[in-house]
């Protein structure tokens, strides 16, 4: 991204034109999703793509601890909200799964998935104003996953000796990123609470007693993470 004349493709053009109705003459901020805003004058609409004049380029550090969520494929259009949401928080990752208990299977669909995944990704950003846009993946299942690279690794769990995020993270404070896995709405089978456990993951507790449904824990918990880490 430079200063100079920038074009939109058809699709972010009839976007910025017809659904946003922004006229020519308006002030317009671009996000290229690696860490950059632009901000230009949108000077023309030559057929269906939009020209904008760009003025003023910033550029922003991603976050010191980047968070990785560690998803369990949940059903009808809970997916789309956590990616929605996640991305609005800054989430740096976002990798799908297919645990044991998930009730909704992907095999077979997995490539339309990803690519509206992505696009409401490419939504939230633009609403939000995150300038770095999230890697979703999918994986058929937990253990299908390389686990080596997180740096800390959490877990949402129900066991009554889990210790809240907070206790788990300030005695040792993360060094790079931090993974959070979140397991289906039957939590996970035993097997994958020993492969986590055995793969350097630690058992936190979200609430003080509730239960809570998976996609609402996977936003509690970014954001729980958000606000201890990168203030």
């Amino acid at each position: 991204m430079e200063i100079g004349m920038l074009e939109l493709s058809p699709s972010e053009s009839h976007h910025l034109c017809s659904v946003m109705r922004v006229r020519i003459g308006s002030t317009v901020t671009v996000l290229n999703g690696k860490g950059f805003h632009a901000y230009g004058t949108l000077i023309a609409v030559d057929g269906k793509c939009a020209q904008i004049r760009i003025e003023r380029i910033d550029k922003f550090e991603p976050p010191n601890h980047p968070i990785i969520l560690l998803q369990a494929v949940l059903k009808n259009s809970n997916n789309d909200h956590i990616v929605r949401e996640a991305t609005a928080m800054g989430v740096a990752e976002i990798i799908f799964f297919e645990a044991q208990h998930t009730e909704c299977k992907l095999r077979g669909k997995i490539d339309n998935k990803l690519l509206r995944w992505k696009q409401t990704a490419i939504e939230a950003c633009k609403q939000s104003g995150n300038p770095f846009f999230p890697k979703i993946s999918y994986f058929e299942k937990l253990e299908s996953i390389n686990l080596l690279p997180f740096g800390t690794k959490l877990f949402g769990g129900l066991k009554e000796n889990s210790q809240p995020i907070k206790k788990v993270l300030l005695p040792h404070p993360p060094e790079s990123n931090i993974c959070m896995a979140i397991g289906p709405e039957g939590d996970f089978s035993p097997s994958e609470y020993a492969h986590l456990i055995g793969n350097g993951f630690i058992e936190c507790r979200l609430t003080h007693r509730n239960v809570l449904r998976s996609e609402t824990a996977a936003l509690y918990a970014l954001s729980v993470l958000d606000q201890l880490t990168n203030f």
